[in-house]
């Protein structure tokens, strides 16, 4: 999973361009995201949904001698989660918190399959 709030594949370190323009990710060797997350089971009357309110975070490093705490980006919200018969799927509504500008948000997503 990666940070909610966030374009997936976008934190972490950047290629170098000319300026004024975002470079490209560039991915790294340490990727290190948590979330705290709290269910609502008793808003729907359904066994299958449920809402959630979380607060994620995290980045991606070039390596573990590059991993800073103050370069972790983070982020809160919402989701709706519903096991469908076609497996788990959920849509999250997300805040970043701590961002840079050269991060690419992404406040709704949907994600298919994953735990429930």
């Amino acid at each position: 999973r990666s940070v909610r709030g966030f374009r997936d594949n976008t934190l972490g370190p950047r290629s170098e361009v000319i300026s004024g323009f975002r470079g490209q990710p560039l991915g790294g060797a340490l990727k290190t995201t948590g979330s705290l997350e709290m269910y609502f089971p008793k808003l729907f009357d359904s066994k299958a949904a449920r809402i959630s309110a979380f607060v994620d975070f995290g980045n991606v490093f070039t390596g573990t001698d590059a991993f800073d705490a103050g370069e972790l980006r983070a982020s809160t919200g919402v989701s709706l989660l519903w096991r469908a018969p076609v497996g788990p799927i959920s849509i999250s509504y997300a805040f970043p918190l701590r961002r840079e500008d050269e991060d690419e948000v992404e406040r709704l997503q949907f994600t298919f399959g994953g735990a429930f």
